[in-house]
Protein backbone atom coordinates (compact mmCIF):
# COMPACT_ATOMS: atom_id res chain seq x y z
CA UNK A 1 0.00 0.00 0.00
CA UNK A 2 1.52 3.88 -0.91
CA UNK A 3 1.96 5.83 1.88
CA UNK A 4 0.44 8.96 1.93
CA UNK A 5 2.04 11.83 4.22
CA UNK A 6 -0.19 14.70 4.65
CA UNK A 7 3.37 17.39 5.32
CA UNK A 8 5.05 18.69 3.39
CA UNK A 9 8.82 19.84 2.58
CA UNK A 10 8.38 23.51 2.79
CA UNK A 11 6.22 24.84 5.43
CA UNK A 12 4.93 28.18 5.72
CA UNK A 13 5.64 30.64 8.94
CA UNK A 14 2.28 30.98 10.42
CA UNK A 15 2.99 34.87 10.07
CA UNK A 16 4.72 35.13 6.64
CA UNK A 17 6.36 38.13 8.03
CA UNK A 18 10.46 38.35 9.00
CA UNK A 19 11.11 40.92 11.74
CA UNK A 20 8.33 43.22 13.59
CA UNK A 21 8.54 46.16 11.38
CA UNK A 22 5.14 47.97 10.72
CA UNK A 23 3.15 47.48 7.21
CA UNK A 24 4.07 50.44 5.28
CA UNK A 25 1.35 52.29 3.72
CA UNK A 26 0.69 51.63 -0.19
CA UNK A 27 0.50 54.18 -2.50
CA UNK A 28 -2.84 55.58 -1.94
CA UNK A 29 -2.11 56.15 1.82
CA UNK A 30 -5.03 53.66 2.87
CA UNK A 31 -4.04 50.71 5.61
CA UNK A 32 -3.47 47.53 3.39
CA UNK A 33 -5.64 44.84 4.01
CA UNK A 34 -4.95 41.12 3.33
CA UNK A 35 -7.38 38.67 1.66
CA UNK A 36 -6.27 34.69 1.72
CA UNK A 37 -8.45 32.03 0.21
CA UNK A 38 -8.10 28.27 -0.57
CA UNK A 39 -9.21 25.83 -2.82
CA UNK A 40 -8.91 22.05 -3.11
CA UNK A 41 -7.70 22.01 -7.25
CA UNK A 42 -5.43 19.56 -9.05
CA UNK A 43 -5.68 17.03 -6.47
CA UNK A 44 -4.16 19.51 -3.82
CA UNK A 45 -4.82 23.10 -1.53
CA UNK A 46 -3.89 26.30 -3.59
CA UNK A 47 -3.40 29.26 -1.51
CA UNK A 48 -3.65 32.73 -2.04
CA UNK A 49 -2.49 35.87 0.14
CA UNK A 50 -2.35 39.22 -1.61
CA UNK A 51 -2.26 42.36 0.51
CA UNK A 52 -3.43 45.37 -1.07
CA UNK A 53 -5.92 48.63 -0.66
CA UNK A 54 -9.13 47.32 -1.88
CA UNK A 55 -10.52 43.85 -0.17
CA UNK A 56 -12.98 43.27 -3.00
CA UNK A 57 -10.19 44.16 -5.64
CA UNK A 58 -8.50 41.24 -4.01
CA UNK A 59 -10.99 39.02 -3.65
CA UNK A 60 -12.16 38.95 -7.50
CA UNK A 61 -7.99 39.10 -8.75
CA UNK A 62 -7.98 35.30 -6.42
CA UNK A 63 -11.03 34.42 -7.93
CA UNK A 64 -9.97 34.97 -11.63
CA UNK A 65 -6.53 33.60 -10.62
CA UNK A 66 -8.31 30.21 -9.37
CA UNK A 67 -10.22 30.28 -12.48
CA UNK A 68 -7.27 30.05 -14.23
CA UNK A 69 -6.35 27.21 -12.02
CA UNK A 70 -9.56 25.22 -12.15
CA UNK A 71 -9.18 25.65 -16.51
CA UNK A 72 -5.60 23.93 -16.20
CA UNK A 73 -6.95 21.04 -14.07
CA UNK A 74 -9.73 20.34 -16.45
CA UNK A 75 -7.52 20.38 -19.70
CA UNK A 76 -4.42 18.68 -18.41
CA UNK A 77 -5.31 15.87 -15.67
CA UNK A 78 -4.96 12.61 -16.67
CA UNK A 79 -7.37 11.49 -13.89
CA UNK A 80 -9.87 13.41 -16.16
CA UNK A 81 -11.79 11.31 -18.55
CA UNK A 82 -12.85 14.47 -20.81
CA UNK A 83 -9.49 16.24 -20.39
CA UNK A 84 -7.33 17.27 -23.34
CA UNK A 85 -4.44 15.06 -21.88
CA UNK A 86 -6.78 12.43 -21.70
CA UNK A 87 -8.03 12.82 -24.99
CA UNK A 88 -4.68 13.20 -26.39
CA UNK A 89 -3.21 9.76 -24.49
CA UNK A 90 -6.02 7.36 -26.06
CA UNK A 91 -5.68 8.49 -29.66
CA UNK A 92 -2.34 10.09 -30.46
CA UNK A 93 -0.87 6.39 -30.90
CA UNK A 94 -3.53 6.12 -33.94
CA UNK A 95 -3.72 9.65 -35.81
CA UNK A 96 -2.34 13.54 -35.96
CA UNK A 97 -4.23 14.86 -32.73
CA UNK A 98 -5.04 18.60 -32.95
CA UNK A 99 -3.38 20.73 -29.71
CA UNK A 100 -4.98 23.54 -28.45
CA UNK A 101 -2.03 26.13 -28.80
CA UNK A 102 -1.19 27.03 -25.24
CA UNK A 103 -1.12 23.06 -24.20
CA UNK A 104 1.03 22.72 -27.31
CA UNK A 105 3.79 25.15 -26.40
CA UNK A 106 3.74 24.09 -22.70
CA UNK A 107 4.17 20.12 -24.05
CA UNK A 108 6.88 21.69 -26.24
CA UNK A 109 8.32 24.02 -23.48
CA UNK A 110 8.15 19.94 -21.58
CA UNK A 111 10.44 18.29 -24.22
CA UNK A 112 12.47 21.08 -24.25
CA UNK A 113 13.53 20.72 -20.57
CA UNK A 114 13.79 16.63 -21.12
CA UNK A 115 16.26 17.44 -23.68
CA UNK A 116 18.29 19.88 -21.27
CA UNK A 117 17.98 17.30 -18.39
CA UNK A 118 19.33 14.55 -20.73
CA UNK A 119 16.69 12.63 -20.01
CA UNK A 120 16.02 13.31 -16.04
CA UNK A 121 12.62 14.94 -16.60
CA UNK A 122 10.21 13.58 -18.88
CA UNK A 123 6.81 13.73 -19.04
CA UNK A 124 6.10 10.24 -20.92
CA UNK A 125 6.58 8.33 -17.75
CA UNK A 126 2.53 7.80 -17.22
CA UNK A 127 3.49 3.90 -18.03
CA UNK A 128 6.01 4.01 -15.46
CA UNK A 129 3.67 5.41 -12.76
CA UNK A 130 1.09 2.72 -13.59
CA UNK A 131 3.12 -0.33 -13.27
CA UNK A 132 4.92 0.67 -10.27
CA UNK A 133 1.43 1.26 -8.77
CA UNK A 134 1.65 5.08 -8.20
CA UNK A 135 -1.02 5.99 -10.09
CA UNK A 136 -3.53 4.28 -8.27
CA UNK A 137 -2.32 4.03 -4.91
CA UNK A 138 -1.71 0.33 -4.78
CA UNK A 139 2.23 0.37 -5.15
CA UNK A 140 3.83 -2.65 -5.85
CA UNK A 141 7.30 -3.93 -7.68
CA UNK A 142 7.08 -5.32 -11.52
CA UNK A 143 8.25 -8.00 -13.00
CA UNK A 144 11.39 -8.12 -15.12
CA UNK A 145 10.17 -8.37 -18.37
CA UNK A 146 6.60 -6.09 -17.87
CA UNK A 147 9.05 -3.27 -16.36
CA UNK A 148 11.73 -3.79 -20.10
CA UNK A 149 8.25 -4.00 -22.06
CA UNK A 150 7.30 -0.44 -19.80
CA UNK A 151 10.19 1.16 -20.17
CA UNK A 152 10.36 0.49 -24.29
CA UNK A 153 7.19 2.96 -24.10
CA UNK A 154 8.76 5.66 -22.26
CA UNK A 155 11.11 8.47 -23.29
CA UNK A 156 10.16 11.88 -25.08
CA UNK A 157 11.69 10.10 -28.28
CA UNK A 158 8.44 8.72 -29.38
CA UNK A 159 6.39 11.96 -29.12
CA UNK A 160 6.50 14.06 -31.96
CA UNK A 161 4.93 17.63 -32.38
CA UNK A 162 4.18 19.45 -35.38
CA UNK A 163 4.10 22.87 -34.85
CA UNK A 164 3.02 24.33 -38.23
CA UNK A 165 -0.43 22.20 -37.87
CA UNK A 166 -0.09 21.93 -33.78
CA UNK A 167 -0.62 18.35 -34.03
CA UNK A 168 1.15 15.61 -31.73
CA UNK A 169 1.48 12.08 -32.54
CA UNK A 170 2.75 8.91 -30.71
CA UNK A 171 5.67 6.75 -32.22
CA UNK A 172 4.11 3.58 -30.70
CA UNK A 173 0.63 2.30 -28.97
CA UNK A 174 1.43 2.57 -25.07
CA UNK A 175 3.10 6.00 -24.74
CA UNK A 176 1.59 8.24 -22.24
CA UNK A 177 2.35 11.69 -21.06
CA UNK A 178 1.73 12.44 -17.33
CA UNK A 179 1.83 16.32 -16.38
CA UNK A 180 2.08 15.63 -12.70
CA UNK A 181 5.43 16.89 -12.42
CA UNK A 182 4.91 20.39 -13.69
CA UNK A 183 1.36 21.33 -14.07
CA UNK A 184 1.13 22.80 -10.89
CA UNK A 185 4.56 25.32 -10.96
CA UNK A 186 3.04 26.36 -14.07
CA UNK A 187 -0.48 27.13 -12.20
CA UNK A 188 1.18 28.97 -9.90
CA UNK A 189 3.02 31.19 -12.54
CA UNK A 190 -0.32 31.22 -14.57
CA UNK A 191 -1.55 32.34 -11.19
CA UNK A 192 0.61 34.73 -10.38
CA UNK A 193 0.21 36.50 -14.12
CA UNK A 194 -2.93 36.74 -13.15
CA UNK A 195 -2.96 38.75 -10.25
CA UNK A 196 0.33 41.20 -11.20
CA UNK A 197 -2.29 42.19 -14.51
CA UNK A 198 -5.02 42.69 -11.85
CA UNK A 199 -2.63 45.53 -9.65
CA UNK A 200 -1.47 42.72 -7.03
CA UNK A 201 1.86 44.21 -5.70
CA UNK A 202 2.29 42.03 -2.63
CA UNK A 203 1.00 37.94 -2.74
CA UNK A 204 2.24 34.45 -2.11
CA UNK A 205 0.78 31.60 -3.81
CA UNK A 206 1.11 28.19 -2.77
CA UNK A 207 0.20 24.46 -4.24
CA UNK A 208 0.29 22.17 -1.59
CA UNK A 209 3.38 24.35 -0.31
CA UNK A 210 5.47 22.44 -2.70
CA UNK A 211 5.47 25.23 -5.31
CA UNK A 212 5.42 28.86 -4.25
CA UNK A 213 5.35 31.55 -5.82
CA UNK A 214 6.33 35.32 -4.20
CA UNK A 215 5.28 38.46 -5.47
CA UNK A 216 7.09 41.51 -4.00
CA UNK A 217 6.88 41.26 -0.34
CA UNK A 218 4.23 41.89 2.81
CA UNK A 219 3.66 45.26 3.61
CA UNK A 220 6.26 46.71 5.72
CA UNK A 221 8.93 43.90 5.05
CA UNK A 222 11.66 43.04 2.85
CA UNK A 223 10.96 39.72 1.80
CA UNK A 224 8.62 36.80 2.21
CA UNK A 225 9.63 33.77 4.44
CA UNK A 226 9.70 30.46 3.32
CA UNK A 227 11.12 27.35 6.09
CA UNK A 228 12.22 24.26 4.98
CA UNK A 229 11.24 21.06 7.11
CA UNK A 230 13.74 18.22 7.49
CA UNK A 231 12.60 15.21 5.00
CA UNK A 232 12.83 12.71 7.39
CA UNK A 233 11.57 14.55 10.29
CA UNK A 234 9.03 16.98 9.45
CA UNK A 235 8.48 18.41 13.00
CA UNK A 236 11.69 19.99 13.15
CA UNK A 237 12.78 22.54 10.92
CA UNK A 238 15.85 23.17 8.88
CA UNK A 239 16.46 26.42 8.01
CA UNK A 240 14.70 29.71 6.49
CA UNK A 241 14.70 31.21 2.76
CA UNK A 242 13.65 34.66 2.10
CA UNK A 243 12.68 35.18 -1.10
CA UNK A 244 10.81 37.77 -3.43
CA UNK A 245 9.83 37.66 -6.90
CA UNK A 246 10.79 33.90 -7.02
CA UNK A 247 9.53 30.77 -7.23
CA UNK A 248 10.35 28.07 -5.12
CA UNK A 249 9.64 24.05 -5.35
CA UNK A 250 10.28 21.21 -3.57
CA UNK A 251 10.40 17.11 -4.37
CA UNK A 252 10.81 14.75 -1.59
CA UNK A 253 10.74 11.09 -1.72
CA UNK A 254 8.57 11.99 1.71
CA UNK A 255 4.87 12.78 -0.38
CA UNK A 256 4.33 9.26 -1.47
CA UNK A 257 5.84 5.80 -1.19
CA UNK A 258 5.33 1.89 -0.59
CA UNK A 259 7.16 -0.85 1.13
CA UNK A 260 7.86 -4.30 -0.27
CA UNK A 261 10.62 -7.00 0.74
CA UNK A 262 12.07 -4.48 3.17
CA UNK A 263 12.81 -1.89 0.95
CA UNK A 264 11.17 1.59 0.70
CA UNK A 265 10.31 2.90 -2.87
CA UNK A 266 10.05 6.05 -4.05
CA UNK A 267 7.74 7.82 -6.23
CA UNK A 268 9.94 9.80 -8.08
CA UNK A 269 11.29 8.00 -11.21
CA UNK A 270 14.31 7.66 -13.40
CA UNK A 271 12.66 7.75 -16.44
CA UNK A 272 15.73 6.34 -18.68
CA UNK A 273 16.13 3.26 -16.50
CA UNK A 274 12.34 2.86 -15.18
CA UNK A 275 12.91 2.85 -11.74
CA UNK A 276 12.45 4.74 -8.48
CA UNK A 277 15.28 6.96 -7.46
CA UNK A 278 17.74 5.77 -4.87
CA UNK A 279 19.84 7.72 -2.67
CA UNK A 280 18.65 11.79 -2.53
CA UNK A 281 15.54 12.57 0.02
CA UNK A 282 14.45 15.85 -1.36
CA UNK A 283 15.36 18.60 -3.46
CA UNK A 284 14.06 22.50 -2.83
CA UNK A 285 14.71 24.84 -6.14
CA UNK A 286 14.58 28.78 -5.89
CA UNK A 287 14.21 29.95 -9.44
CA UNK A 288 12.64 32.77 -11.48
CA UNK A 289 9.52 30.62 -12.55
CA UNK A 290 7.53 27.63 -10.94
CA UNK A 291 7.97 25.80 -14.02
CA UNK A 292 11.57 25.59 -14.27
CA UNK A 293 11.62 25.20 -10.14
CA UNK A 294 8.91 22.20 -10.28
CA UNK A 295 11.06 20.34 -13.43
CA UNK A 296 14.63 21.13 -11.85
CA UNK A 297 13.15 20.17 -8.14
CA UNK A 298 12.83 16.30 -9.87
CA UNK A 299 15.35 16.61 -12.55
CA UNK A 300 18.40 16.86 -9.81
CA UNK A 301 16.75 14.33 -7.43
CA UNK A 302 17.45 11.83 -10.87
CA UNK A 303 20.36 12.95 -11.48
CA UNK A 304 21.92 13.01 -8.08
CA UNK A 305 24.50 15.27 -6.46
CA UNK A 306 27.59 15.33 -8.51
CA UNK A 307 25.62 15.33 -11.96
CA UNK A 308 23.29 17.69 -10.49
CA UNK A 309 26.63 20.10 -9.31
CA UNK A 310 27.44 20.20 -12.75
CA UNK A 311 24.14 20.79 -14.47
CA UNK A 312 23.84 23.69 -12.30
CA UNK A 313 27.28 24.90 -13.71
CA UNK A 314 25.04 26.25 -16.79
CA UNK A 315 22.40 27.75 -14.50
CA UNK A 316 23.87 30.34 -12.09
CA UNK A 317 20.43 31.49 -11.63
CA UNK A 318 19.06 28.82 -9.70
CA UNK A 319 19.85 28.32 -5.99
CA UNK A 320 19.29 24.05 -4.69
CA UNK A 321 19.23 22.69 -1.42
CA UNK A 322 19.35 18.55 -1.67
CA UNK A 323 19.07 16.48 1.07
CA UNK A 324 20.40 13.26 1.33
CA UNK A 325 20.98 9.91 3.53
CA UNK A 326 24.74 10.20 4.49
CA UNK A 327 26.45 6.75 4.32
CA UNK A 328 27.48 6.89 8.15
CA UNK A 329 24.10 7.44 9.32
CA UNK A 330 22.20 10.98 9.46
CA UNK A 331 21.33 13.58 7.09
CA UNK A 332 23.48 15.23 5.05
CA UNK A 333 22.75 18.66 3.14
CA UNK A 334 24.47 19.89 -0.20
CA UNK A 335 23.78 23.54 -1.70
CA UNK A 336 24.14 24.78 -4.57
CA UNK A 337 24.52 27.83 -6.78
CA UNK A 338 24.35 30.10 -2.92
Amino acid sequence: MIKRFTGVLIVITGALFVGSARPAPFASQSQPVMYQEARRLMWTKFEIIAYGPDRARLAEAAEAAFEEIDRLDRQMSNYSETSELTYINRNAAREDVIVEKELFDFLKLSFEYSRTTGGAFDITVGPLMKAWGFFDSKGRVPEAGELKSVVARVGFKHVLLNERTHTIRFDREGVELDLGGIAKGYAVDRAAEILRASGVNSAFITSGSSSICAIGAPPGQTSWRVEVSDPIDRSHKLEAIEIKDRSISTSGCHEKTFESGGKTYCHIMDPRIGRPIEGLLSATLITQSGVEAEVLSKALMVMGIEKAREFLKTCPQVRAILYYNQPEGGLGCTRLNF
